[in-house]
């Protein structure tokens, strides 16, 4: 995507970035703006203490998209295992959307997991996610259905994985 870069957030952008994030999930409709989880998705200062936010700018220096790449022990990974980076909380700003800025930010956080010796890429998604998860395929990650797991509110969460010893098609 010409013209926009993907690189570790700036301290003074967590607070936009975290906004950010909140508002792509709720564009999408994937949590009630009154849930627990808006706050931890709001939260990218926590998220960068304990793993490395990447922010998708334009060539205005505005923010089009944000991921976090997590690695065990952090808070932050719910399925990465030993050897293992998890991608967490791909937002992409509605006005930026189907440009490809996804893409890059899921491209990059690859690279940046493989750079810090991770074997193997994991992330969760819901059923609901249905471009992300067409996103994750198109990027060559595969289900890990084995690795699926619920919450008490009743979601389930779908898992992909991919191995981060071969380049990204």
């Amino acid at each position: 995507m010409s013209g926009v870069v993907v690189r570790p957030a700036r301290p003074d952008e967590l607070a936009a970035v975290g906004e950010l994030t909140v508002a792509a999930y709720l564009a999408d409709g994937l949590v009630p703006d009154d849930h627990w989880y808006v706050e931890e998705l709001r939260d990218a200062v926590d998220r960068a203490e304990h793993g490395t936010v990447l922010v998708a700018v334009g060539e205005d220096g505005g923010l089009l998209g944000t991921v976090t790449v997590v690695r065990p022990p952090s808070r932050y990974a719910e399925v990465a295992g030993e050897h293992e980076a998890e991608l967490r909380m791909l937002a992409v700003a509605p006005g930026a959307r189907r440009c490809g800025v996804g893409e890059l930010l899921v491209r990059t956080a690859m690279g940046l997991a493989r750079a810090a010796g991770a074997w193997t890429l994991a992330l969760t998604t819901l059923t609901t996610m249905a471009s992300a998860r067409r996103l994750y395929e198109r990027l060559g990650l595969h289900r890990a259905p084995e690795r699926d797991w619920g919450d008490a509110a009743g979601y389930t969460f779908l898992v992909y994985t991919a191995p981060l010893s071969q380049e990204v098609p």
